[in-house]
């Protein structure tokens, strides 16, 4: 009708600096915009307005952009160490081949339940704050299993594997790395993605004979 004014429907004013949201809220718009325009392309103006905050509210809590973009990898990192190594020691007691498969699908799941956050940590491949953080989530989770792999063979009464046990741990993030690359580049469901990557995986380790990791140690 004529005369009669609609409420507007769009973004709600951002938040003055007196008023300004936590560091997660802050690091939540980061995340999304950075995933979404990658780390050149973003501005610190459109943090803020998908925040609903302030370019001064960021640099406040933050300093630069570099130290957000930093800040919010490291988050998503974290997150994701902690989401495995979760996943790690709820399935500890079981076969090798189990242990793997629980491990690839758990990499997964996150990717699913967290694509900004997957995104952000394996979209961009270059150099900089990204790398860094990747490869120090890549050595921990290579580490992690590592151990677990001299575990199952100690539990077992069997000779630990020296050097084939980090070579086997590194090819087996490789897949799921390189897996997740892939299904963000070719804009593929992670959960298919994974269940693929879990299934090669499982049948390398049926074919990996004790002389193989012991070929490798020999090496050594």
């Amino acid at each position: 009708m004529a005369g009669v004014r609609h409420a507007s429907v769009g973004k709600s004013p951002r938040r003055s600096n007196g008023n300004r949201p936590s560091d997660d809220a802050l690091l939540d718009a980061a995340r999304d915009v950075f995933d979404g325009a990658g780390y050149h392309a973003t501005s610190m103006e459109a943090i803020a307005q998908q925040a609903d905050s302030t370019k001064p509210t960021l640099y406040a809590h933050f300093g630069s952009k570099e130290q957000l973009y930093r800040a919010a990898l490291e988050r998503e990192a974290a997150q994701l160490r902690g989401w495995l190594f979760e996943a790690y020691e709820s399935v500890a007691g079981l076969t090798m081949e189990e242990q793997v498969r629980a491990d690839m699908l758990a990499f997964f799941r996150y990717a699913t339940t967290h694509p900004t956050g997957f995104g952000l940590l394996f979209g961009d491949t270059g150099s900089g704050p990204a790398a860094e953080v990747r490869d120090g989530l890549v050595h921990a989770i290579t580490d992690q299993i590592a151990v677990r792999i001299r575990a199952y063979y100690i539990q077992r009464s069997l000779p630990p594997p020296a050097q084939s046990a980090e070579l086997l741990a590194s090819m087996l993030v490789g897949i799921a790395i390189h897996g997740g690359r892939q299904a963000l580049l070719l804009s593929l469901p992670p959960a298919d993605v994974g269940v693929f990557a879990t299934a090669l995986a499982h049948a390398g380790l049926q074919h990996l004979a004790p002389a193989h990791m012991e070929a490798i140690d020999d090496l050594g």
